[in-house]
């Protein structure tokens, strides 16, 4: 088969849909398949199979990249006779939609609903004027009602969504929840636990959550801050890796030493098991992977019912709240310190990533025929 993928940045490195398309694209380049990457930006690809086509666009405002992007890439494709076209948002035409992110309409409510009123109806009557959100609204309903593609819903949430928001063909939704890379999260990271925590100064039996996030605000820092506020008198520590700035330290200085930022990292998959729980209070999040990855880990996780993970959490590997609640959340926090599972791994329901893009591939050649 020959497909393209449309991303805005093909780097594994940035996020979860870039590193996401980087693992599909190569999984298909070695099964054969020819492939191209339509991209804003994009690292060299390892397969010679892959080629990489770079779309010039606007980088500001946003709006106007994203729209650009859109145009660009129907452009490029009408150059590409007798590929199926894979898309995963910011995009007028394609043969399979992955909204990665979600959908917008679903993100858009949990967004704004981290403010109290009035400020929360207000915000949203902003927000509706903006222009990024104009564009966004109208991409995605152009591809619902024009495009109309096979569509890949990463999670039950994300499913119901479609069909709440757009009254979509059910027969176009295809439930493929998001993988993991089993050989790479697993519980035998262990064996680098007390290696972790020396670098990051913690005790060998100190209680450690998780919490990883390159959107600290929409994945519920302020919740967690407040959570661990309640309990003061409990003993434990928070690691925080991903983006950092001033006010999230400034927002733990009445915790002490409690929270300690990691930054940046680039080996998570031993710093899951290192922790005793990934706390991830999300108002929102498609199918979040950081959430896979940790019960692949085997390090229990609490998530929100915002999060389409949330289908993955089991009793005894973890606990689901409502967004935005901090006493719920203590709560939470204070159960699986008292529990304190050592290693949930198993029968979790989770999917090697390369089975899920086996799906996907199946799917592809299915309408191939």
């Amino acid at each position: 088969m020959n497909v393209s993928i449309a991303i805005e940045k093909f780097d594994p490195h940035v996020g979860g849909a870039e590193r996401y398309c980087w693992d599909l694209a190569h999984y298909l380049a070695e099964k054969g398949h020819r492939i191209e990457i339509i991209c804003r930006k994009g690292s060299a690809p390892l397969h010679e199979s892959i080629h990489l086509s770079r779309v010039r666009t606007p980088g500001f405002p946003q709006f106007l990249r994203h729209l650009s992007f859109g145009l660009a890439h129907f452009f490029r494709i009408r150059s590409l006779p007798g590929y199926w076209h894979f898309c995963v948002g910011n995009t007028f035409a394609m043969d399979f939609y992955q909204p990665h992110g979600g959908v917008h309409q679903a993100w858009f409510l949990r967004e704004t609903a981290m403010l109290r009123e009035p400020f929360r109806t207000m915000n949203r009557c902003l927000m509706r004027l903006s222009p990024k959100d104009v564009v966004q609204r109208a991409m995605e309903r152009w591809t619902f009602s024009v495009s109309k593609p096979q569509v890949i819903a990463i999670s039950q949430m994300v499913s119901s969504d479609i069909t709440r928001f757009f009254s979509y063909d059910q027969d176009r939704v295809h439930l493929i929840p998001n993988g993991v890379d089993i050989r790479k999260y697993h519980p035998r990271n262990r064996e680098h636990r007390e290696e972790i925590r020396r670098r990051y100064a913690l005790g060998p039996d100190e209680y450690v959550f998780l919490f990883v996030a390159q959107n600290p605000r929409l994945k519920g820092y302020d919740v967690l801050v407040d959570a661990c506020r309640i309990l003061a008198q409990s003993r434990f520590s928070v690691l925080v890796v991903g983006n950092r700035d001033t006010r999230m330290e400034q927002a733990t200085q009445s915790l002490k030493q409690r929270v300690i930022f990691a930054g940046k990292v680039d080996d998570l998959d031993r710093i899951y098991p290192a922790c005793d729980c990934l706390v991830h209070p999300t108002y929102y999040d498609a199918c979040s992977l950081v959430v896979l990855e940790s019960l692949a880990s085997g390090t229990p996780v609490i998530t929100t019912s915002a999060n389409g993970a949330s289908m993955f959490v089991k009793k005894g590997s973890g606990a689901i709240i409502e967004p935005g609640d901090m006493h719920t959340l203590a709560l939470a926090m204070r159960d699986a310190m008292a529990d304190r599972k050592s290693d949930i791994a198993g029968s979790l329901g989770l999917h090697d990533h390369r089975a899920v893009f086996f799906r996907i591939e199946e799917l592809m050649r299915r309408y191939e025929q």
